[in-house]
């Protein structure tokens, strides 16, 4: 009898646990002779506003639980910036009348800056979403949560 329980509880915990973490999402897409990967939490946004959460000046996790990732094995360029090839942390910073800027960091580094375009899209997106598409030599990546669209274009560096 103990063995039943002590294996329930360990289920449950387990259960738990994983309801805790949430769901995390992938991206990724082949590109200039490499390959780039987006990992992301799934937040769902539900009867939450999403206006009253981000605010300008504040820098946004672009996910949830653990942090979202991007990690390429080719270098990229993001319209003249260069990004090494490597794994980084991703997160978004809001700024003033929508101006975003996508922020890039490995460990304790200078982080990567790159503006992302802002719109708005009629139809909501409850469960946040980031994917990466072809888009000619190079590829866009966009995350979409509530009615919020951020994008931003790249290309392997020459």
């Amino acid at each position: 009898m103990k063995r039943l329980t002590v294996g329930t509880m360990l289920i449950l915990a387990a259960t738990v646990l994983g309801i805790a973490q949430g769901d995390r999402g992938t991206s990724s897409i082949d590109i200039g002779g490499g390959k780039v990967t987006v990992e992301f939490g799934t937040p769902k946004l539900g009867d939450r506003n999403i206006e009253d959460m981000i605010k300008p000046g504040m820098t946004w996790r672009l996910g949830s639980n653990a942090a979202t990732t991007m990690e390429s094995t080719v270098e990229l360029d993001f319209g003249g910036k260069k990004l090494g090839a490597g794994k980084y942390t991703l997160t978004a910073r809001c700024g003033q009348d929508q101006s975003w800027t996508l922020l890039a960091s490995a460990g304790s580094g200078a982080a990567f800056e790159f503006p992302l375009h802002f719109s708005k899209d009629s139809t909501g997106q409850d469960v946040m979403k980031i994917t990466l598409a072809k888009a000619g030599a190079g590829a866009d990546l966009t995350i979409a949560w509530g009615t919020h669209r951020l994008h931003a274009s790249f290309k392997p560096a020459n």
